[in-house]
């Protein structure tokens, strides 16, 4: 059992945490709201003094800008009215300066006819976008009053459109003392508030019995057999150790029952009295191929009404309180699902029947595994004969092949005779490779396996297939996805990769492509790529977590859907010529090395075949 360390008090932790959240609260909206003010004042700032700046060029004629001077009319004229606009928007200065940068007026007559402005060297930016045309304000800057400042800058055009001067507009950015005013209140607010709420914190730290109460709840429905229930463990102190032995307890007792039912391979379904599943553990939902979320506190009718097989055999035990042992149900031919069922009644603690137990099985993999063993054995016996036959008949063979050289030497000058005998010759090999083939079925597979790269295997058997396909001019492309190392008999895996591939070429028009591809695949990732291509049906060990998969695809017509199931059935063969035994061999020389071989219909068209072999845990 784990241990959990008593320590600390509740109402210290909560009083000093929440401060200590409120303190970077504090901190971080203060700096937050004082950026945001003075960029916001800032902007506004610069709007207005773009706007008195273009109001104060717009009254001034820039034809007579080069005229300026002060000993004339237009110079007192020109002041006059920076004069009257610096009254009207409170602006600490207004003057023009020419393209140089150098005061030609100003509102107060603080600098000399053509003095240099020093001010907009400060920040030149804003003066020279003026100068282009385009109306701007400075940063903010420093005085030596102390004061902030900011510039607006706007150009005065002459009637051709040129920027003959520009108009500064010079005012004090007193919001900057507002906002440090305002960061100055902010800051002794927030330490009032806080204050407070170490206060209110500590006076009412007692009302924070809601865990207790929640604790005393949990226990109540334990107590009515909910083993379910889970509190929250959200601190290391009083609450926290109550809280962390409840949740111990309870764990423990719920470990008597429903972590058992869990990690049972057999499905297990519970239904009480009022016909509604109260219990459906895993492997049930696994079987049976349903959610969980769907089937529990729901009516048994509609929980299974998807599977009409399985309700048929429930609702008797439910409604008519019936048994069953030891019954069969094929849920599915297609794909084929067969569950054993057997079930017995739930009783309370007084011998009351509080519902019905299901326990079932699956037995598809047993069934098919049953079926293949039978077949086996069906194959074996024929192999003995066909080997027993193939023996006896390969002796006068040899004799009929030699009597037909000696002939072939004799009718030399004849013609027709010379015809007939190598139609016997040939007849006779045809006779002799049935034979051999027959021998091949019939031999035990001995698997001679060494570590090999199972990408070079392919690479070293691609030149013969080339060979015969350089005849229709399909091309043969080979995709090496991952490298893969394992044991393997090379000679006997290119013989079962060459029927294939040979099956592909002949399958495939002219001028096409086949394409090979080896990939190392996880038990899931082979799982949910094997899913949508409806496989014919394998025996694959679904306990091998990687596999190497070697698919051949063609551009074929494709495999009838009814071939599918007896395309490695011995003899069986859809071709004018052979014997039907080249896939029968390929698949009895992937299950000697634990592995096996399916087909299906590519979703682009074409015929797909898969070569699965099992790859070993390294060391």
């Amino acid at each position: 059992m784990a241990n959990f360390t008593f320590r600390g008090s509740i109402q210290a932790e909560l009083v000093s945490r929440t401060l200590f959240v409120g303190i970077i609260i504090l901190f971080v909206y203060g700096g937050f709201s004082y950026y945001i003010s003075k960029e916001t004042f800032d902007g506004e700032m610069g709007e207005r003094l773009v706007a008195i700046a273009r109001l104060s060029a717009g009254q001034l004629k820039g034809e007579w800008i080069p005229f300026l001077n002060p000993g004339v009319q237009l110079y007192k004229s020109f002041q006059q009215t920076l004069v009257e606009i610096q009254g009207q928007s409170q602006a600490k200065d207004i003057f023009v300066l020419d393209n140089e940068g150098r005061v030609l007026v100003d509102a107060k007559n603080d600098y000399q006819f053509r003095e240099t402005n020093w001010l907009k060297d400060l920040d030149p930016e804003p003066f020279q976008k003026a100068r282009a045309g385009q109306s701007t304000a400075s940063i903010l800057f420093p005085e030596n009053d102390g004061s902030i400042y900011k510039i607006g800058y706007s150009p005065v055009r002459d009637g051709s459109g040129t920027v003959v001067a520009v108009v500064g507009v010079e005012a004090s950015a007193k919001f900057m003392d507002g906002l440090n005013e305002f960061a100055r209140i902010l800051f002794i607010f927030g330490l009032v508030c806080l204050a407070l709420m170490g206060g209110l914190l500590y006076a009412f730290g007692r009302r924070f019995i809601a865990p207790i109460e929640e604790l005393a709840l949990a226990s109540q429905r334990v107590s009515d057999g909910d083993f379910s229930q889970r509190v929250r463990v959200s601190a290391n102190n009083e609450i926290g150790a109550l809280a962390f032995a409840f949740n111990e307890m309870t764990q423990r007792l719920e470990s008597h029952n429903e972590y058992i039912l869990e990690s049972m391979s057999n499905g297990i379904l519970v239904v009480d009295l009022k016909e509604k599943v109260t219990t459906f553990n895993k492997a049930a939902a696994s079987i049976l191929g349903l959610n969980p979320d769907k089937v529990l506190g729901r009516p048994v009718e509609q929980a299974f009404g998807s599977l009409p097989a399985f309700l048929a055999i429930l609702l008797p035990l439910v409604k008519k309180e019936e048994s069953l042992i030891d019954t069969e149900v094929y849920l599915s031919e297609e794909p084929l699902k067969i569950i054993r069922v057997r079930s017995a009644p739930v009783t309370g603690a007084e011998g009351r029947r509080i519902g019905t137990e299901v326990l079932f099985t699956d037995e598809t993999q047993l069934r098919r595994l049953e079926s293949r063993i039978k077949v086996s054995e069906k194959m074996a016996t024929i192999g003995e004969l066909a080997a027993g036959i193939a023996h006896e008949i390969r002796n006068p063979l040899a004799a009929m092949k030699g009597f037909t050289e000696i002939l072939q030497k004799r009718v030399k000058e004849d013609a027709g005779a010379r015809e007939i005998v190598t139609d016997i010759a040939t007849e006779i090999e045809i006779l002799n490779k049935i034979v051999t083939n027959f021998l091949v079925f019939a031999k035990p597979t001995a698997v001679e396996a060494h570590e090999v790269e199972v990408a070079e295997v392919i690479e070293g058997l691609l030149p013969l297939v080339r060979k015969e396909a350089d005849t229709k001019k399909i091309k043969v492309v080979f995709h090496r996805k991952n490298p893969a190392s394992m044991p393997l008999d090379s000679e006997q895996f290119r013989r079962a990769l060459l029927n294939i591939l040979l099956n592909a070429v002949q399958a495939s028009p002219a001028k096409s492509e086949i394409e090979v591809t080896q990939k190392l695949y996880s038990r899931k990732e082979l799982a949910a790529w094997m899913k949508p291509l409806e496989f014919s049906p394998l025996l694959l060990n679904r306990t091998v977590n990687q596999w190497v998969c070697v698919c051949v695809r063609d551009r074929g017509p494709g495999l009838a859907p009814e071939n599918l199931k007896k395309l490695f059935t011995p003899f069986f063969t859809t071709k004018t010529e052979g014997f039907g035994l080249g896939l029968s061999i390929t698949k009895k020389i992937l299950e000697a090395h634990g592995g096996d071989v399916g087909a299906a219909n590519h979703p682009e068209g074409g015929a797909l075949f898969a070569l699965f072999l099992p790859m070993a845990p390294k060391n």
